[in-house]
């Protein structure tokens, strides 16, 4: 997986066999995603996996290439992340792990709290929609001011605002289209290789991927879904990270 993290591009792997393997093989496994760094120009990797590993087994790990930025998330540090109150959730919908009571309390008291952070950048960004109609209703004020060969009078305020900001629930629409269509064109290049250049992938998630795609078809219309031209596609990816960059994203965060 290709993150992006702190504005930076990551790299992100998982371990997950059945059972605790010897070292050496998370070692090997490990070692084969670092490359994966290196050939996507990032500068760091966070490593997911169901294995024990000790505090200098993690240290061996990280020291391989010490100008690489290493986050490993094994065993223990998973089980810690899954205890705590944001996580509570994904534990209980994946896990099947039900809250106790005390958990419940503390899993509605941390979602309150994002849904005020959220709120919260909302306002601001309203805030800052507003600040930009008065800064561009000024400039165009001054231009006509300026210019009094092509206007007689100051611009009226109905010219002032012929490029109203678009609302919040248009740019998050927007994101989810662009998202949609770059995911489903991504899934038919993996589709193909499958078909074609013999590439695997586990056959449970790749039957969630198949009602994934169909669901994409069925909201948008297989006719709108490309195929698209080398311009086309660029015009995709770049409107998806400027619409995610307004609603807080770093610049070129195009993961689907």
């Amino acid at each position: 997986m290709v993150l992006s993290y702190n504005g930076s591009r990551w790299i992100g792997a998982v371990y997950f066999p059945r059972g605790q393997q010897p070292f050496s093989d998370i070692k090997d496994k490990f070692s084969h995603d670092l490359e994966g760094v290196k050939t996507n120009g990032a500068v760091g990797i966070a490593f997911v996996t169901n294995q024990e590993l000790r505090l200098s087994e993690r240290k061996i790990l990280t020291e391989l290439e010490p100008s690489i930025d290493v986050q490993i998330y094994h065993l223990e540090r998973i089980a810690s992340l899954l205890n705590t109150p944001s996580y509570y959730g994904v534990r209980m919908e994946f896990l099947e792990i039900e809250m106790s009571k005390e958990e419940q309390i503390s899993f509605f008291a941390n979602q309150g709290k994002e849904m005020t952070d959220i709120k919260d950048a909302i306002e601001r960004l309203t805030i800052g929609l507003e600040e930009y109609k008065i800064r561009h209703h000024l400039d165009l004020n001054i231009k006509a001011s300026d210019n009094t060969d092509n206007h007689d009078e100051k611009l009226t305020d109905d010219e002032f605002f012929d490029d109203e900001p678009r609302s919040i629930e248009e740019i998050a629409n927007a994101t989810e289209e662009f998202l949609d269509k770059i995911w489903f064109d991504r899934h038919l290049s993996l589709k193909y290789r499958i078909e074609h250049e013999g590439e695997t992938v586990n056959p449970d998630i790749w039957k969630g991927a198949l009602a994934s795609a169909q669901k994409v078809i069925d909201k948008y219309g297989e006719e709108n879904l490309g195929p698209y031209s080398d311009f086309e596609w660029g015009m995709l990816n770049g409107k998806l990270s400027a619409l995610r960059w307004v609603l807080g994203e770093e610049w070129d965060m195009l993961d689907t």
